[in-house]
């Protein structure tokens, strides 16, 4: 039997071009959370940044030495809303994000520590997922790792209900260096004026030295092209024993009636 070739990733880096950045650091061929977007995308009806926002990935000897027994684990939540075989579209109507803290902080690495109250899981809900069969912060799907002892307070994550908002940018944000994001809003559009919709920060007061913000937007390609939100993308530090931490990070919006 003749295996689909759309899939794979050998596959797509001979087949689906590679967007040209002069400021991509990254071997896109290799890297996953590229593979697992692009993989659903065609002809132009696709945004999202190739090279996500956040440290290049090091590689496993550094990050092993920064962040103890660790790897990359990257996602794209295309995988859970775009249409496979039998199972049709499922869009996003609900997004959590969850604080990330090590499991057993006294023996995490400098790092780790640092990174706490960084972000270490995204929930997801679905527009056609059972609302009943959720957890406390409304979703059904978690990427990264929820604390058990997290589930259920309300002050270790914050929600956005996309089904009244239309996220038109999201500015992510980390300090060059640290290889974990730091924190992120997500922002809609009203005649023509950004309101914030929700925001995760690590820190409290005032921002920490060195903090980068980038807008991660799709462009005005001055033809009328209207894009419409629809997941994110990007890559977790999977640690042992000290759950996951996001390390890179990019929205995606595909164009409208394309969604």
């Amino acid at each position: 039997m003749k295996r689909p070739n759309y899939a794979y990733p050998e596959v797509l880096k001979e087949r689906l071009p590679v967007p040209i950045h002069n400021d991509i650091l990254s071997d896109l061929s290799t890297d996953g959370a590229y593979l697992k977007t692009v993989a659903y995308a065609s002809s132009g009806n696709m945004w999202f940044e190739p090279d996500m926002v956040g440290d290049p990935k090091a590689n496993d000897e550094d990050l092993d030495k920064k962040f103890g027994n660790s790897k990359y684990e990257d996602f794209s939540t295309l995988e859970l809303t775009e249409p496979q075989g039998s199972k049709s579209l499922n869009p996003l109507r609900r997004i959590a994000l969850h604080r990330y803290r090590p499991s057993l902080s006294i023996f995490a690495k400098s790092a780790l520590k640092q990174a706490e109250n960084a972000i270490g899981a995204i929930g997801l809900a679905r527009l056609q997922d059972d609302p009943a069969a959720a957890e406390a912060d409304g979703c059904m799907h978690h990427l990264g790792h929820l604390h058990r002892s997290d589930r259920d307070k309300a002050e270790t994550f914050k929600c956005l209900e996309l089904g009244n908002v239309d996220i038109t940018k999201i500015d992510i944000q980390y300090i060059p260096g640290s290889g974990f994001i730091a924190g992120v809003t997500f922002f809609d559009q009203i005649d023509g004026q950004h309101t914030e919709r929700l925001r995760w920060k690590q820190w409290e007061g005032k921002e920490p030295e060195g903090l980068v913000h980038v807008m991660n937007e799709p462009p005005d390609r001055g033809d009328g092209t209207v894009w419409k939100f629809v997941g994110l993308a990007g890559s977790w530090i999977d640690t042992v024993a000290h759950g996951h931490v996001l390390a890179r990070l990019t929205g995606i919006w595909k164009k409208a009636g394309d969604e």
